[in-house]
């Protein structure tokens, strides 16, 4: 969703439109967001990405909490990855994402990747709206 603005893309005013109101992501969606411009830009990629992030208002969050599992202690977001793994059936780093969305408690998840598509009635469980750009 980062991403859209830079790009020519038939998406990209909704995602301006939706990002224009601000919000939050993850270190995972800040990351995506690095891995993407330096892959295509030669300048500095980290003021641009933090330039980004402040034009539109979007703070990064993390989760420090630890659990203790069947194998020991993990990560929040791969505890809650591992135990939600099943009923959303997600790629690795769309599970990440909704271990995050559950974790941050928020009640909107914006994405213009149809994937998560297939999390839906969990989310929506979850008191969770998905919304996906199209």
């Amino acid at each position: 969703m980062l991403i859209l603005p830079l790009l020519n893309d038939h998406r990209r005013k909704k995602a301006i439109e939706e990002l224009e109101s601000g919000g939050i992501t993850s270190e995972l969606g800040l990351i995506e967001l690095v891995s993407y411009l330096s892959r295509n830009l030669n300048n500095d990629i980290i003021p641009y990405a933090m330039r980004l992030l402040k034009d539109y208002n979007i703070n990064v969050k993390t989760i420090k909490d630890t659990r203790q599992s069947f194998i020991g202690e993990l990560s929040n977001v791969v505890y809650v990855a591992l135990r939600v793994a099943k009923d959303v059936r997600l790629k690795t780093l769309d599970l990440l994402h909704i271990s995050y969305v559950i974790l941050f408690q928020v009640d909107e998840l914006v994405t213009a990747d149809r994937e998560f598509e297939k999390a839906s009635d969990f989310l929506s469980r979850k008191g969770v709206t998905l919304k996906v750009i199209i």
